[in-house]
């Protein structure tokens, strides 16, 4: 599996890896401040099935986006690292924590899903009417021939565009475009999250920041049962923030401030 990544930064500084959401793509971090970057080998990832990474119908579950990534650390970054992930990307970033911890130094979740793989919660999970719309909207876009530009405008005049920043429009629109379509049915049908473990443990420090319990991928009954299997994990509610706190225009300051704490004292531990 040949994995689309951009790596900046110097080679020998401590290695971030950043894991973006279903339907997105590496470049939802393409904004990243200098508190988040300098001085530190940014290594940015397009999963598989999305971006410009190769396609493989079917395949698009936990465990297989996560050995993607394990052997990028291996091969690749050459040693442990922090791992930063959105929404899957949160969850892939989890998987890797519990099954290769030798590769990770720490992790950063924002709003992962880790329990929506389960069927009572996928039932309730609201997002998965808006994955059968996209679905719908990226065939639409094809056949119409629309650019990135115009799915962006697009994106720019929906509801969510009124509180996301103006560069998550388009690099919403490129993931979108770019993605195999079997990427969103798999997370349709509730095979992207099934297996995920949320009892084993992680032996990683690891923050979970959320969104809104009324907004987002991990609301507080999720925290709750978090808290009991896992009570090493910090979790920080941001109140008021959407799923996507760092494409939020109200909110990615705090997800700045958060990530960089988070930094500071992990990855510069070293």
């Amino acid at each position: 599996m040949r994995l689309h990544v951009q790596a900046d930064g110097p080679p020998d500084g401590a290695p971030v890896v950043f894991l973006h959401g279903v339907s997105g793509s590496l470049e939802t971090y393409a904004w990243l401040p200098p508190e988040i970057v300098d001085g530190r080998r940014v290594v940015r990832v397009d999963l598989r099935g999305h971006g410009e990474s190769d396609r493989a119908t079917g395949t698009y579950r936990v465990s297989e986006y996560g050995s993607d990534v394990v052997e990028l650390l291996r091969s690749d970054v050459g040693r442990p690292a922090v791992l930063v992930g959105h929404s899957l990307g949160g969850v892939v970033a989890w998987w890797i924590a519990q099954n290769h911890p030798d590769l990770v130094v720490a992790a950063f979740l924002e709003d992962p899903p880790l329990y929506m793989g389960e069927p009572a919660e996928h039932e309730r999970n609201e997002a998965i009417p808006i994955f059968a719309t996209l679905i719908e909207a990226a065939a639409r876009w094809h056949e119409e021939g629309l650019s990135e530009q115009e799915v962006a405008a697009q994106l720019a005049a929906s509801p969510r565009g009124l509180e996301s920043t103006d560069d998550s429009y388009r690099s919403s629109a490129h993931g979108l475009l770019a993605m195999d379509p079997g990427v969103l049915e798999q997370a349709y049908d509730r095979s992207t999250l099934a297996e995920t473990d949320t009892l084993s443990p992680v032996r990683v420090p690891l923050v979970l920041l959320a969104a809104d319990d009324a907004l987002g991928a991990f609301p507080e009954r999720h925290a709750a049962r978090l808290r009991r299997t896992h009570p090493d994990v910090e979790i920080v509610r941001v109140d008021g923030a959407p799923h996507w706190i760092h494409d939020s225009r109200a909110y990615r300051a705090a997800y700045v401030s958060h990530l960089a704490r988070f930094l500071a004292a992990h990855a510069d531990a070293g």
